[in-house]
């Protein structure tokens, strides 16, 4: 029997899993479980908590679900996640995004966080959006109102903890369920389709004289996309894996 060699970029590309059991694969890769080679450079993960962890601009967010066929992600700032408003809701910073790797996806709502409310100075109006008391003083409270809500002045002059602009989804279940559900984010990277649809897993090799995306394929690297087995090479093989050199060709 012919043996053919399994390029191991290959096999280490596999797609793994992390936290709440979604798959994990190109353009991202799990740190310390993943080669970088296996994702785009930016697009790295960690786990904890029970979700995937993306940091954006040196603040972490948790990610709940990856869409990959249309390139997005919904993540959330774990800040907000205290389960009712009888928690206390910890310091958090503005959302900023980059421009390079992620973009706010379009039809979302911007929400302005306020902390260290004095409620008995502010209108029900106000009062009904309180989303927890603040962290930093437990005596006041945290209250979230829409960029269009004409109570911010009033949120301004009787919050004085400061105040966070974040961006949520939708605004269903109240400012508090819509924080901590989160914000669609798209991601901005090579195209996996034909790579994947070959049979290859995508990765990027990092080195300076290429830089580039790269098609993990059992018979090694490619810039786009497998190429077919020739047809008397499509049986009668045994595979086995070496060690790469590290190098796109």
């Amino acid at each position: 029997m012919e043996t053919n060699i399994v390029d191991s970029r290959f096999e280490a590309c596999v797609p793994k899993t992390c936290g709440n059991d979604q798959n994990i694969s190109y353009p991202f890769y799990i740190q310390g479980t993943q080669k970088p080679f296996c994702g785009q450079p930016g697009f790295e993960l960690t786990c904890g908590h029970g979700f995937p962890i993306l940091d954006l601009i040196n603040t972490q967010y948790t990610v709940h679900s990856i869409f990959y066929h249309n390139h997005s992600l919904r993540a959330s700032n774990p800040a907000f996640s205290q389960p009712n408003a009888s928690s206390c809701v910890a310091p958090a910073q503005n959302l900023t995004v980059g421009k390079y790797r992620f973009v706010l996806a379009p039809n979302q709502r911007e929400v302005f966080v306020f902390y260290g409310c004095d409620l008995a100075a502010l209108a029900r109006g106000v009062r009904e959006r309180r989303i927890g008391c603040s962290a930093e003083n437990e005596t006041r409270s945290v209250v979230g109102l829409d960029r269009e809500d004409r109570n911010l002045r009033l949120a301004r002059e009787n919050c004085k903890g400061g105040v966070v602009n974040a961006t949520v989804e939708d605004g269903e279940g109240g400012v508090g369920e819509a924080l901590r559900k989160g914000f669609l984010l798209s991601w901005i990277a090579s195209n996996c389709t034909q790579c994947a649809s070959s049979g290859g897993r995508c990765g990027f090799d990092t080195d300076p004289n290429s830089y580039a995306f790269r098609c993990y394929c059992p018979d090694g690297p490619h810039v786009v996309k497998c190429a077919p087995p020739p047809e008397s090479e499509t049986t009668g093989h045994k595979f086995v894996v070496i060690p790469a050199t590290g190098k796109g060709n």
